[in-house]
């Protein structure tokens, strides 16, 4: 994305009516001219999660999307899954509104098949193998790295739709934020953050916190009384905490901290409330499983990096924390399901600048997974004792490389990985690129990926199948690349193969377990159009998708063939305007369940009142209209922010 929103009071006059014509008359007229002026404005972002060393953006070959905290604040999100469905090429299915499940889906690969980073950081819940983007507050975020198609080489398991990395926001000395809003349904947020020291050393404190009451994000009529729906309103709690810190101990050597904390609580309709009993419907019986959740996510990062014209050496530690407990419908926090993971890692990358045109980067990962629970009996598996197995390590070495000759750029990456009780697994990487121009940019990708079965596929009782094998994928895609003085046209086309996906079937014994039993094609292409036109700026996102199960030939469940968004943003004065539509083709979902198109239009505007404060509202569903990404899960109808901002 490529909007910069941060309203100053200038006191320009523009007159608006006469921009907006103006505006609109050149944003239909795409000129391909490049001329001196334009190449010096060349987008200088840099991008350092496609090789795990820092590059210029411009020349990545690899697709990618960078969304600044800027743009997360015009599109003024509450949540990560509202600014990750703009990307070209990635879905979200949600079941409800915030603070609810959701599923990230990339290029057509399973939700489980993205990997989610902060920091560097890896965040996936080792029992479900799922990553919970709920965690993540929108006001914490510096910046998000996006990169499209398969990076197992470089990140290891899970990375085969692509990889997300968060960035977490940091304030010099002296500077920072405070900040609250209010909404529809109860919705209450209050934020704010501040940083200290110096140049060299200095810390950022970040926090939010925010409320809803929620609706009944379950839509039934509820006529049948084994239906889930328990017809309340489903409300979540959130609460942040983010800490880094930086010293500089000389010119080449840096420490870094970085800590995060997240604790939340979430109502959902997932049980069966007291009902009558199968074989005696004149019975009560009780209710079965839980609708309630408290979370608590963490995690701390130790790093040293020593940097020279030469080198560049990361050497970090961390330690991931996740707990879930489920209770309710009759029974209290102190008697639900707990479920704890912890994943101790550690990773040494080196990137070597060996000549003018030439680096290689050579890196190892390690890390421990452990999972436990406070239950040791199961109520549907009699004599449930845990996971059969309740630890992992993995170890992995890559190598990567890269050198320019003239226009032409070579790019390769091998990684082989361990995982413990699973096997090995190596990938690759291969890229071929010509810099026709200093604007445009043509590459040829082939890469590989897996993902490793978590411990609830492998060793839950009674249905874990220690026997399942990685999930494999393999993609191939040509992507174009052209950037000019107002903005910047990606497009992008991919053809991919998955092997060995994990899904639900019959055993030796009839029993229903996890298996390698599934195969799927995907083919798509994508567009990503900016455009800036003096006080207008403008983005298109273009997603086709043909997501196919090899088997029964036909679509993924959840994966629309075609999705759309566009983005309008207009400056006048110190106002900020923004207009955001979304089209999501229809798709199918689980039960071969059909789910509408739909399309929606959102409404923002900014206010900047003086240089430190501003207020804003949002208009979500203007038009209210109904539609449902996860069957039986209603979306939200039309709903409104306002909130108001001190910067200092």
């Amino acid at each position: 994305m490529s909007f910069n929103v941060k309203i100053k009071k200038t006191g320009k006059v523009v007159s608006m009516p006469a921009a907006i014509l103006s505006t609109i008359t050149s944003s239909l007229l795409f000129s391909c001219e490049v001329n001196a002026q334009s190449l010096a404005k060349i987008d200088e972002t840099m991008l350092v999660t496609a090789n795990r060393v820092e590059e210029l953006r411009a020349s990545s070959l690899s697709a990618n999307q960078v969304i600044t905290a800027d743009d997360i604040e015009r599109l003024q999100a509450k949540n990560l899954s509202e600014v990750l469905d703009q990307v070209a090429g990635m879905s979200v299915a949600s079941q409800g509104g915030p603070g609810q499940a959701s599923f990230v889906f990339t290029r057509g690969s399973n939700s489980s098949q993205t990997l989610l980073l902060i920091d560097g950081v890896r965040i996936h819940s080792a029992s479900l193998g799922l990553a919970d983007f709920s965690q993540v507050a929108p006001q914490q975020i510096d910046r998000i790295e996006i990169i499209k198609g398969p990076r197992s080489s470089l990140w290891g398991s899970d990375a085969i739709g692509g990889v997300i990395h968060i960035f977490t926001k940091r304030f010099s000395h002296g500077s920072g934020n405070v900040g609250a809003s209010i909404g529809n349904h109860g919705y209450l947020q209050g934020y704010g953050g501040v940083g200290f020291g110096t140049d060299k050393h200095n810390i950022s404190l970040s926090v939010n916190n925010e409320n809803s009451e929620g609706f009944n994000v379950y839509h039934t009529d509820t006529s049948n009384p084994y239906d889930i729906n328990e017809g309340d309103a489903d409300g979540f709690e959130r609460f942040n905490l983010a800490v880094v810190a930086q010293s500089y101990l000389n010119d080449d050597l840096r420490m870094e901290f970085i800590g995060r904390l997240q604790n939340g609580n979430n109502e959902y309709d997932a049980s069966y409330p007291e009902q009558p009993c199968w074989d005696d419907p004149s019975q009560t019986c009780p209710s079965f499983y839980a609708n309630e959740q408290d979370s608590e996510n963490s995690h701390i990062k130790l790093a040293s990096i020593y940097q020279t014209s030469a080198i560049t050496s990361d050497l970090s530690l961390a330690i991931v924390d996740n707990s879930a407990t489920t209770y309710g419908n009759g029974t209290n926090r102190v008697d639900g399901d707990k479920i704890e993971t912890r994943r101790q890692q550690v990773a040494f990358i080196n990137d070597f600048r060996i000549a003018d045109g030439v680096r290689v980067n050579l890196g190892v990962d390690w890390y421990n997974e452990e999972v436990s629970t406070n239950q040791d009996q199961d109520p549907w598996v009699e004599g449930f004792q845990q996971w059969s197995n309740k630890s992992r390590n993995v170890s992995a070495a890559f190598l990567q490389g890269r050198q320019q000759i003239n226009d032409l750029i070579l790019e390769g990456a091998i990684r082989y990985d361990y995982v413990e009780k699973v096997g090995e697994n190596t990938t690759y990487n291969l890229s071929l690129g010509y810099q026709f121009t200093p604007g445009l940019l043509v590459s040829l990708n082939r890469g590989t990926g897996f993902k490793a079965p978590g411990f609830n596929d492998l060793y839950w009782p009674g249905s874990g199948n220690p026997d399942l094998q990685p999930e494999q994928a393999r993609s191939d895609e040509l992507l174009v690349r052209y950037l000019f003085s107002r903005g910047k046209l990606e497009l992008s086309a991919y053809d991919s193969e998955f092997e060995n996906l994990i899904a639900w079937a019959p055993g030796e014994f009839g029993l229903w377990q996890p298996s390698n039993v599934n195969e799927a094609k995907i083919k798509g292409a994508e567009a990503t159009f900016e455009l800036q036109v003096g006080p207008t700026s403008n983005r298109l996102a273009v997603a086709y998708i043909d997501a196919k199960d090899v088997q029964s030939n036909k679509d993924l469940v959840r994966r629309p063939s075609l999705t759309a968004n566009y983005m309008l943003g207009y400056d006048w004065r110190d106002y900020s305007f923004t207009l955001i539509t979304n089209y999501r083709d229809k798709s199918l979902d689980s039960g071969m369940i059909n789910l509408p198109s739909f399309t929606t239009f959102d409404l923002g505007m900014q206010y900047a009142l003086n240089q430190a404060l501003s207020f804003n509202v949002k208009l979500n569903n203007v038009f209210d209209r109904q539609y449902q990404t996860v069957s039986q899960y209603e979306a939200d109808g039309i709903n409104g922010y306002a909130g108001v901002m001190y910067e200092f």
